[in-house]
């Protein structure tokens, strides 16, 4: 159901087609050949003839089981889909994954006591890991606060200590999170326990929103950097199995496994609670596009 997430972020597939040879000289042959029929299907449009999706589907979905059990979480799938599409490039352009997903982050620390400001080197992610009842807490807490501005909370709890063998004084400090450039698509994994009560989830999703300004997350960023939620993956309790819902024709959608075919979840973020709550469906990966 990642592959099906990734699937319904417009961005990605323009990119995609904008790009129809990535593979150059002897790459060819390192990318697995189900990514490659993957692209290609999507460049052609074949992708969205039924039966074509699910015999793509099934094909790429089985290569990747061979590198990562499906049993793992939707994250750890995630991850080794990413690092696999970084040989998706050619000669004059970053990876896809590159320009499209990875997030360069800074972590910078002024010393409230001594004044320092150490530099510390530029760290690459796919996006940002929150624990899921912490958001409920803080929800639960601040029923008003936003959930860009719980995040934001979350991420205060992070502190540095002053070195004190590069000549610091060792006080602790609040770190600032500065990124050079915005990514294309933001990514937020949620974290649970594996013991949240039917309440516990339908509070976790209800404090979770649609639309975020990571401005309030990144130092040195415009206001309203807005990214809107695009597609999500989670964990459905009944069906034993993950899920994607994915937002298309101004409508949240419950997609299946094997079928371009949806089940209509409703047009606002209180259908999509509703339905998390009344499914028993843990929200896992959360994708977001720049708006």
């Amino acid at each position: 159901m990642t592959v099906k997430a990734l699937m319904n972020i417009n961005v990605l597939k323009e990119d995609i087609k904008y790009n129809k040879q990535p593979f150059h000289g002897n790459l060819e042959e390192q990318v697995p050949c189900e990514l490659q029929n993957l692209f290609s299907a999507v460049v052609s449009g074949e992708i969205k003839t039924e039966g074509v999706y699910s015999f793509i589907l099934r094909d790429l979905l089985a290569s990747l089981e061979e590198a990562k059990s499906m049993s793992s979480g939707a994250a750890e799938v995630l991850v080794t889909i990413l690092e696999s599409w970084h040989r998706w490039t050619n000669l004059e352009r970053e990876s896809l994954v590159t320009r499209l997903f990875t997030l360069e982050e800074n972590e910078r620390m002024h010393c409230r006591k001594c004044r320092r400001m150490p530099n510390y080197p530029e760290q690459s992610s796919y996006g940002i890991v929150m624990a899921a009842d912490s958001i409920r807490d803080l929800k639960c807490t601040f029923r008003n606060m936003k959930f860009v501005d719980i995040l934001k909370v979350m991420r205060m709890e992070y502190k540095m200590l002053c070195d004190i063998k590069s000549g610091g004084c060792g006080t602790t400090n609040f770190v600032h999170h500065v990124i050079s450039r915005c990514p294309s698509i933001f990514i937020i994994v949620l974290e649970w326990e594996k013991s949240e009560t039917e309440k516990e989830n339908f509070e976790t999703t209800k404090a979770l929103e649609w639309e975020i300004d990571i401005s309030r997350l990144y130092k040195g960023l415009e206001q309203n950097t807005n990214y809107r939620l695009v597609s999500m993956v989670g964990y459905g309790e009944e069906e034993r199995e993950h899920i994607c819902m994915a937002y298309e024709k101004s409508r949240w959608v419950n997609l299946r496994r094997e079928s371009l075919a949806g089940e209509v979840v409703g047009n606002n973020w209180k259908n999509v609670v509703r339905f998390c709550g009344e499914r028993k469906v843990r929200l896992e990966i959360l994708f977001y596009e720049a708006a």
